[in-house]
């Protein structure tokens, strides 16, 4: 994995544990493009379920209304 890939998906971690609650992919969408790391939807999408993967995040909701939380 890049250094770049690891820092981008660190800073949305600290931005959903900053923010704190429920976290969803268009909040990381609109992280993303206000800080430049890229304006894809589908890259803050990826980069949710990869922390939710590491049981970092746990998602909740369905596809249309998904929302992730920081694990407990």
């Amino acid at each position: 994995m890049s250094d770049l890939l690891l820092a981008r998906r660190r800073a949305l971690l600290a931005e959903i544990r900053r923010v704190g609650g429920r976290y969803t992919t268009g909040q990381a969408h609109a992280f993303y493009r206000a800080t430049g790391h890229g304006p894809c939807r589908t890259t803050a999408r990826k980069d949710s379920q990869w922390w939710e993967r590491r049981g970092v995040l746990v998602a909740t909701g369905t596809a249309d209304t998904r929302g992730y939380w920081i694990a407990s």
